[in-house]
């Protein structure tokens, strides 16, 4: 019953597929599924860093509005090394997370984590003096969310060209142009910028917040998200994560009916046969 609990986790194998497979109703494997997600899941072990330069990738990643799932993971190694999930991104509960790694006896040369403001507080008070990197991708797709994938604005076009422009910054000097021309632009629309409305009331508001916004996330961005060009070996963004995790997103879908402790111990089981099947990859490259 374990192995068809484990095709359902890692696999995404459908009760009717595996009622199908192994002759058991539909009904008697959900009733021993949801009794494995009740039992506690093992531990993620401890794994050996092999590369020199040890980057951690530090992503929340959202399901509805209910959780999120915080995953850690070296760059360049498939193996996740902790996950944790919460509300919320609070920070001291992700600085408690970087606390057990440092504690398992990992260190990082870099780290490279999401735009959320619990993980940059937590990066800053855990590792004050190691290099960080707030994905381009977060801050480039915040910046599309505030003024959209094809403006009609010619003045948000040109700030949308910019936005569009950090993935060709290889180099501090196109960083310098780059930064020079998000301040002309903001100087030649410095009154489209300010334009405001005022109501009955007397209260008054900006007309154009998505375009204040995504310049003031480039303008952030210019300040943290460019740590790569001093560190040639550190990644961009945290793509990685999002890659091998991505999938779940539909997982969570297909199981809304799902109690949150059970989908919780669902990810945690997830993770547990993840990386039991790379070790095994691993093994049989080596052999």
């Amino acid at each position: 019953m374990f192995v068809l609990f484990r095709e359902y986790v890692l696999y995404g194998a459908t009760y009717d597929r595996l009622s199908y497979r192994s002759g058991f109703s539909i009904q008697y494997l959900s009733l021993w599924f949801h009794k494995f997600l009740e039992e506690p899941t093992p531990p993620i072990p401890k794994f050996d860093q092999l590369q020199e330069d040890a980057f951690l990738l530090a992503d929340g990643l959202w399901f509805g509005r209910y959780f999120v799932l915080m995953v850690y993971r070296q760059s360049k190694n498939l193996l996740i090394l902790k996950i944790s999930t919460a509300k919320r991104e609070v920070s001291t509960k992700i600085a408690k997370d970087f606390k057990i790694l440092l504690s398992l006896g990992y260190h990082f040369t870099g780290i490279i984590s999401d735009d959320g403001t619990g993980l940059v507080k937590a990066v800053k008070e855990i590792f004050p003096h190691v290099p960080h990197q707030v994905c381009l991708a977060h801050m480039h797709r915040r910046v599309v969310a505030n003024i959209g994938k094809k403006p009609t604005d010619e003045r948000v076009e040109k700030l949308r060209g910019l936005a569009d422009w950090v993935w060709k910054i290889e180099s501090l000097e196109a960083l310098r142009w780059w930064k020079k021309e998000l301040i002309r632009w903001e100087h030649e629309n410095f009154d489209y910028l300010r334009e405001y409305r005022v109501d009955q009331t007397g209260h008054w508001w900006y007309i154009h917040k998505g375009p204040r916004k995504a310049l003031n996330t480039l303008i952030e961005a210019a300040e943290v998200s460019f740590t790569f060009l001093t560190h040639p070996t550190m990644p961009k963004t945290t793509n990685e994560i999002e890659a091998q995790f991505g999938h779940l997103e539909n997982r969570w879908q297909e199981h809304q009916g799902l109690k949150r402790n059970r989908w919780e111990h669902f990810l945690t089981w997830f993770v547990h046969f993840y990386n039991e099947k790379k070790l095994a990859e691993s093994k049989k490259k080596k052999a």
